[in-house]
């Protein structure tokens, strides 16, 4: 069977040709529509323009709004979403009563799908039956616009919040798979050489997760890049003016609600090319440990 090579290739070719037909096959169209201008969606003759889409999406106000949203969205996503993670997958670990139980819990909310989600949170953030102002008149204090278009920062907040919260458990599962394929005697060597909890963490676990780490921070930063959901339900067309757009609902607006599907490829070119630059650097600063 190892021999005969053409039994592999027949396993795999309707897979290849899945992802020839659906991925690969549209993107490269969308390549070619991204130097054409349509007058709608459906436009059966563009006009060519060559270059045009994206010298307008770099001198876009919104466009540069969008990417600076989205690019402290990966900061915060690889500091508290990938962070918390870990972290939990560390306290977790090692516990052995209610360890079941932290483990529905915390992967719970990526069984829930993003628009219950973000309906919840927008009812959450109600200024009259919301349970935040619910909470704070409980305390003796005043009710909150929570979506207060003055306070960019606090809405900015609001809307990443649930982002971020959401795949917490996505990566905390991946972490705690990754820590019970550590060897028990590295661990038992080190309690033997007297090493604390702590000390087994960052001289034992922490280094064995270095492989881990790598490949979850590139899946953050890839899915961060193109998140759309809950952002456009929580807070929909960027609300104020665009100032709180990120790369996926701009797009979004310029596709359907523009008609520019040209303008709309950009963009969608740009988020690939961009998921592989910013993978290419993580990749390069969190080197692949050969020896794990």
């Amino acid at each position: 069977m190892y021999k005969k090579k053409w039994i592999a290739y027949l396993f795999i070719a309707p897979m290849l040709a899945f992802m020839f037909l659906f991925l690969f096959y549209p993107f490269l169209v969308n390549i070619v529509n991204s130097f054409f201008e349509f007058e709608s969606i459906l436009d059966q003759n563009p006009k060519f323009i060559g270059l045009g889409n994206y010298i307008t999406m770099f001198t876009d106000k919104k466009f540069q709004t969008a990417l600076v949203n989205t690019l402290i969205l990966v900061g915060l996503v690889l500091i508290f979403q990938v962070g918390i993670a870990l972290l939990l997958a560390l306290l977790v670990n090692s516990i052995r009563k209610f360890a079941n139980f932290y483990k529905v819990t915390f992967f719970m909310p990526i069984v829930v799908s993003a628009t219950a989600l973000g309906l919840m949170f927008n009812l959450f953030y109600d200024y009259n039956y919301g349970m935040f102002n619910q909470i704070l008149q409980a305390l003796g204090s005043e009710k909150i616009f929570w979506k207060d278009p003055e306070n960019l920062p606090r809405l900015y907040a609001l809307i990443v919040s649930p982002v971020i919260w959401q795949y917490i458990g996505f990566y905390f599962v991946i972490f705690l798979t990754a820590l019970a394929g550590i060897p028990e005697e590295l661990l038992e060597a080190a309690e033997i050489d007297g090493g604390n909890a702590f000390q087994k963490t960052i001289y034992i676990q922490l280094p064995m997760l270095q492989n881990v780490t790598r490949s979850v921070i590139v899946l953050a930063i890839t899915g961060t890049l193109k998140v759309f959901d809950l952002p456009h339900i929580i807070d929909p067309m960027g609300y104020p003016s665009g100032k709180m757009h990120f790369l996926g609902t701009y797009m979004y607006e310029i596709a359907f609600q523009s008609n520019a599907g040209g303008y709309a490829a950009a963009f969608a070119v740009f988020i690939a090319v961009a998921g592989v630059l910013l993978s290419f650097l993580a990749n390069t600063i969190f080197k692949q440990n050969k020896d794990l």
